[in-house]
Order: C-alpha cells, then sequence, then structure tokens
C-alpha cells in the first residue's frame, strides 16, 4: 500500500500514535505523517506510505486552517487546558466587540515568542523536554502569518474563531497573547485541524477505520501522489519527456499537452499520459505562449 492517507485524528493520542496504528494494522514499513498535532488536538492528519515519503518536503509548508476554542481568564503553563494555571483574572467585562478587535488585530506577519511546552529545538534540544525538567530557557521571537482569522461567537468565557496559519504558528500561543493584550489572560481549551493544504476535513478518514479488516474502505480513501499534491499546478507532458525528465533536463512548453496553473506556488506536478507523477518541478524564465514559464526544471523525480 503506497499513497496518502487523510486522517482525522481523535483527541487524546500523539501524532506519533497515529503511525504506529496504521503501521500495525495494514504492515506499512516505511511511514510517517505532516505536521504535529498535540494529543489535545482532532482534525486533519495527513500521512504517507512507501515513497509518499519522499514527497513530504513539498508539503510540510502548505497553510494550515483551524477551528479554535479560546478560554478567558486564566493562562497556563502549556497554553493550553492540559496545563497548570498561571494567572488567573475575571473576563465578566470583556464585550464581544473588544474580542472580535484583538482577535482580528492578530491578521498577518506577526512574531510568536515559541512555547516551552513544544517540539521546537534550541541548541539542539527539544523545548518540551527542558519544560518537563522544570527549566524554561530564553526563547527568539519567530515571525510567523496569520493568513486570515474569524472571530465566530462569544459564550461567556469562550470564544472561538478559525485561522488560517503558515505552518510553524502555534495556535495556543496566539490565545495566550490575546489574552495577554485583553488584560484578562486566556488559554487554548479546543483545537481542530479542518486543512491542511490540500487534505481537507471532510474528506478524512477517522482513524478508528483504519484496520486490516476494513481494507477496501481504506484502499478506497487512499489518494494517490498526484491528488495530494492539489496545490501545485500540473502539466501533463508527451511521452517522450519523460525520459528527460528521469534524467534531469528541464521541460520546454512543447513538452507539455496540458497545462493547468495554480497561482502562488512555484513547484507543478509533472505527470505522463495516466496522470502518475513522474516529478515535481520548478517553473522558471520568461513567460511564453500562453504559459508563466519557459520551462520546468525537475526538482524531485521518483523512481
Amino acid at each position: 500500500m503506497e499513497g496518502f492517507l487523510n486522517i482525522y485524528k481523535p483527541e487524546g493520542i500523539t501524532s506519533a500514535d497515529v503511525v504506529r496504528v496504521i503501521k500495525r494494522e495494514l504492515r506499512v514499513k516505511k511511514i510517517g505523517y505532516i505536521g504535529t498535532l498535540d494529543p489535545m488536538a482532532t482534525g486533519v492528519l495527513p500521512v504517507g506510505m512507501g515513497r509518499a515519503t519522499k514527497l513530504f518536503p513539498f508539503l510540510e509548508k502548505d497553510k494550515k486552517e483551524y477551528d479554535a476554542i479560546m478560554t478567558l481568564g486564566s493562562s497556563t503553563d502549556t497554553q493550553d487546558r492540559t496545563g497548570k494555571v498561571l494567572k488567573t483574572a475575571d473576563p465578566s467585562s470583556i464585550t464581544e466587540d473588544q474580542v472580535k478587535e484583538v482577535i482580528e488585530s492578530f491578521a498577518g506577519e506577526i512574531e510568536q515568542v515559541p512555547p516551552m511546552f513544544s517540539a521546537k529545538k534550541v541548541r539542539g534540544e527539544r523545548l518540551y523536554d527542558l519544560a518537563r525538567q522544570g527549566i524554561e530557557i530564553e526563547r527568539q521571537p519567530v515571525k510567523v502569518t496569520v493568513r486570515d482569522i474569524k472571530f465566530i461567537s462569544k459564550d461567556s468565557e469562550k470564544v472561538r474563531f478559525t485561522v488560517k496559519v503558515s505552518p510553524g504558528t502555534y495556535v495556543r500561543t496566539l490565545c495566550h497573547d490575546m489574552g495577554e493584550k485583553l488584560g484578562v489572560y486566556a488559554h487554548l481549551s479546543d483545537l481542530t485541524r479542518t486543512a491542511s493544504g490540500s487534505f481537507g476535513v471532510k474528506s478524512s478518514l477517522p482513524l478508528e477505520e483504519v484496520r486490516s479488516d476494513n481494507l477496501e474502505k481504506v484502499e478506497n480513501s487512499l489518494l494517490s501522489f498526484t491528488e495530494a499534491l492539489a496545490n501545485m499546478s500540473l502539466a501533463i507532458v508527451i511521452p517522450h519527456a519523460v525520459d528527460r525528465i528521469r534524467n534531469g533536463m528541464p521541460l520546454g512548453v512543447s513538452d507539455i499537452v496540458r497545462f493547468e496553473h495554480v497561482p502562488g506556488n512555484e513547484h507543478v506536478r509533472i505527470v505522463d499520459k495516466n496522470e502518475n507523477l513522474v516529478s515535481i518541478g520548478v517553473m522558471g524564465g520568461v513567460p511564453m505562449a500562453g504559459f508563466p514559464f519557459s520551462s520546468i526544471q525537475p526538482k524531485k523525480v521518483l523512481g
């Protein structure tokens, strides 16, 4: 079995636990996931098997989308509901308009200080390993992009919002920082990833359905390399060009039978006439003959 599964991760297990379950049930040797979800979080977790793992570098930088619930009135050491409460304040005076204004103020490029309870490495050590020893070290702010953030509702101290972010953005840190700005503290109390690149929650497969006695449904849910990279432009090439690509030679526009452009991504899925992925390339040169490039240089060739 080779390709991608769009798994819906349940609450209470790690992303690595998800991989262990799939590996055991499907007897897959080479397997991995894209974009860690904390144990308390649910939602989309793309999992690649076999040669699919070679494509991870082209998917890890995809934007992520979340549905989050923030609790006003307390901050925790983990910045979510699983942590120890550090500070409290009465949030009853905070209005819906105030919350909405603060949430919207976080749109755009911002700086975040990575939380101590995170997998980020500083000087070769995972921050969460240090945090579990009671050690806190200085962390440098990191620039991240909040592409879109929307207030949904406020029910007492519970605030729901949706957000689209660049890779490396911590939604729990967003909640912590918004609480600081409101002056009443806050932490993340619920998080669902609704999309990771082209992987969406509506087409996800619940982890409990990945079983050795349910192989037909699992196989029907399997995404091909071409489908998983739907966030890239598509170039279907003539048969003669396939061998040249595999030898690392660039493509010209005359080698392309059909081209579908996805703006905002320089990478291109290069596929044969059967739409099997041959390579991932990068567009270059000047636009010509109705194409936004004059050549495509193979970047990753599949054997």
